[in-house]
């Protein structure tokens, strides 16, 4: 018998207005806060509400918008100094754990494939100049690599967790530098190696290392985010 063909998952336009959406929020042309209008949305992009109202349910199951009874969907707020603070103390339980999981779970041989798809996830893109593209191709390089790690732990649950986490701290990610883009390649490549090399101990470890001086980072772009938002709000 010959091969099976795999074709590729054919793009409806549900998915193509999440992903439009998603971009929109990402480098905060719809910045958080945002009021959502369906209506307005609808015809802004010239498509129906039905596309619209399952792209905005996916984007509300990862955290980026939220829905409120009578008031629509709005873009999910930044985080408070409180939740930035619980969200890498969650991280730091997690996400060591499922890289610990993912090195003693998969095997040598079939990591030959999937090591190299996870070596290339934890490349990350080169800083471009338009800070905005750089920003978004950051954040979805980024967060394909720790839901790579995360789907190698083998539990969905772990997974599921981690992505839905993640997704809040993207809306923080506009204060990016090429300094931290070569940093978190080379923190990315180090938990790859250690889990195609079966070390689970060394996994765990980078994984938290990367974790560590990830929150360095962005309580830098968080502060930046909260000064900017306490002048808005001081102008009003």
């Amino acid at each position: 018998m010959g091969e099976v063909q795999v074709l590729p998952r054919r793009q409806t336009l549900a998915d193509k207005t999440y992903d439009e959406l998603n971009s929109r929020i990402m480098q905060s042309v719809l910045p958080p806060g945002a009021k959502l209008s369906i209506d307005g949305l609808a015809r802004q992009m010239a498509i129906s509400q039905t596309p619209l109202r399952e792209a905005l349910a996916r984007l509300e199951a990862e955290g980026l918008v939220e829905r409120r009874p009578l008031s629509g969907y709005t873009v999910t707020a930044l985080l408070t100094t409180e939740e930035f603070n619980d969200l890498f103390d969650l991280r730091l339980l997690m996400e060591p754990l499922a890289a610990s999981r993912a090195a003693g779970r998969v095997g040598q041989a079939h990591m030959t494939g999937d090591g190299k798809a996870l070596r290339a996830l934890a490349r990350t893109p080169e800083y471009h100049s338009d800070a905005k593209l750089s920003q978004l191709a950051f954040t979805q390089a980024d967060a394909k690599f720790h839901a790579s790690v995360a789907q190698h732990s083998g539990s969905g649950v772990l997974a599921k967790a981690i992505r839905r986490l993640d997704a809040h701290l993207h809306l923080h990610r506009a204060y990016l530098t090429p300094e931290s883009i070569s940093e978190t390649e080379a923190e990315h490549l180090a938990v790859a190696e250690a889990i195609i090399a079966q070390q689970p101990l060394a996994a765990e470890a980078a994984m938290r290392r990367h974790l560590e001086l990830s929150r360095v980072r962005h309580a830098a772009a968080f502060t930046a985010d909260e000064q900017a938002d306490a002048k808005k709000q001081a102008k009003k």
